[in-house]
């Protein structure tokens, strides 16, 4: 059962059972009200009677010598009816006199009415019930009187039918407000339910819109109640979640990124084991060319050794703190060109270096991957000519990598260090080209505390440098 249903239900039976009590409670204590003020008024009117009774038997005595007492009640009450005198009861509508064997001396009673004396206790004082008589309700009041040793008994009969039908016309008066006062009830509580129940529905269906994947949706707070409480902790998961979604997306996309840079990475060093290998393998060496070439393998095995894990650390873990060390940057440079010579020698390309001697400060590995990367982008232009300068530039060294290749537009060179952004993508996907080499390049400059400068004219070639910080060595050019 929906929560707006229940609502409605609840409040429904319990406005209905207010009405109803209070209803039932009100008419019964106004009836009890009205027929004690009657009832009174019948005991009232009882002593009336029997007052005028008992005054004019006293006049009779005194007039005549009459003792009978129920001769005299029998003449004082023809007298009054004669005289009228019984309008002065005010109500009265029945009087009877019963003698002290219970037998009928007056009455006006009806006289089909089946009346025994004997259905009242004759020893109380005075008596007085509600009956029915001809279809109409009426207090009767009973009482003895007593005369010069004698004794009759006295019977009233008071009509108080308006009584019963003010309790019927309030009955009726109530069920009509009753039936108002639920219709109205229905409108309002439909309006209640709804006005209450609509944050859950909306809360409902952006929960529906969260578990379809839209996780930056919000909820409005309209107010300070339970309700504006709820919203606020449900926006509060909300953003809880989109947090946590967004650190896994983020973390799945940075062991994505290291799978697919570290794969990127092997190609260049492997191509140079590869080469030095085959050149053990293939041909005949001297012991120092033998040495030279297993030199060059097991360098690049342990700086790829050392590089899945510095990778891991940029890439996956987003560390900036590597340790620089200073370090000759022409031995620097010798080594990556000697990385490079099988590369260059299967692409029948043209390397030139021009190195001056000076001490920098890097991270051997990562700074050796930078610029792989970019004489290896530099082969993928097409380039038969690439060269490799190390320059004196004031306090700082600067390193360029220049090519003859293709070159790049310059509406695509403010992005060519975005991620898996390619200028060519089919002559990259020929080439087995991701678009990381550029990217992680950027990341290593940075690391160093340098950026990426490119100078490039399409169809002619392309200049990449970067400068460092000079530690020592060499004379400024």
């Amino acid at each position: 059962m929906k929560l707006f249903v229940k609502i409605f239900l609840f409040s429904m039976i319990v406005l209905s059972a207010a009405l109803s009590l209070s209803g039932y409670l009100l008419i019964m204590s106004s009836y009890k009200n009205a027929v004690v003020q009657e009832t009174q008024r019948a005991m009232d009117q009882y002593q009336f009677i029997k007052f005028l009774i008992q005054s004019d038997i006293i006049n009779q005595q005194d007039e005549t010598d009459k003792n009978n007492l129920s001769d005299l009640i029998s003449a004082s009450l023809s007298n009054m009816e004669n005289q009228n005198l019984t309008g002065l009861s005010n109500g009265i509508n029945y009087v009877s006199v019963f003698s002290k064997g219970q037998k009928s001396i007056y009455s006006t009673f009806p006289s089909d009415l089946d009346f025994k004396i004997s259905d009242y206790d004759v020893n109380q004082k005075i008596i007085n019930k509600i009956e029915q008589i001809q279809g109409r309700a009426y207090v009767e009041v009973l009482g003895k009187i007593t005369q010069s040793g004698q004794a009759v008994y006295l019977l009233t009969a008071t009509d108080i039918q308006s009584v019963i039908d003010q309790k019927e016309g309030m009955v009726r008066n109530f069920g009509t407000i009753y039936f108002i006062t639920i219709g109205i009830g229905i409108v309002l509580v439909i309006i209640f339910s709804t006005l209450l129940t609509r944050p859950l529905r909306k809360m409902s269906a952006a929960a529906g819109r969260i578990a379809d994947g839209n996780y930056s949706e919000r909820l409005r707070v309209l107010s300070n109640d339970e309700i504006g409480e709820l919203s606020k902790m449900f926006n509060m998961m909300a953003e809880t979640i989109e947090e946590r979604i967004f650190e896994l997306s983020n973390a799945a996309k940075q062991k994505e990124d290291f799978v697919s840079n570290f794969a990127h990475e092997l190609k260049t060093p492997l191509t140079s084991v590869i080469g030095y290998a085959d050149m053990i393998y293939q041909k005949p060496l001297s012991r120092e060319d033998t040495k030279n070439a297993a030199a060059y393998i097991l360098d690049e095995g342990l700086r790829l050794e050392a590089l899945s894990i510095k990778l891991m650390d940029l890439i996956v873990l987003n560390r900036q703190d590597f340790v620089l060390e200073e370090l000759p940057a022409d031995e620097l440079m010798q080594s990556i060109a000697g990385t490079l010579k099988p590369l260059l020698s299967n692409e029948k390309i043209k390397f030139k270096m021009e190195v001056v001697k000076a001490y920098i400060k890097v991270d051997y590995d990562l700074f050796k991957t930078l610029l792989l990367n970019l004489i290896d982008n530099a082969v993928k232009a097409g380039s038969t000519e690439i060269s490799l300068i190390g320059e004196i530039m004031q306090k700082n060294y600067r390193v360029s990598i220049s090519d003859n290749g293709c070159g790049i537009s310059a509406d695509e060179i403010e992005r060519i260090t975005e991620a898996f952004y390619m200028v060519d993508k089919s002559r990259a996907r020929k080439q087995h080209g991701a678009g990381l080499g550029l990217s992680l390049a950027s990341k290593v400059a940075e690391i160093h505390g340098t950026r990426l400068e490119f100078i490039s004219t399409p169809g002619k070639g392309t200049v990449v440098s970067l400068s460092l910080p000079l530690e020592g060595g060499g004379v400024s050019v």
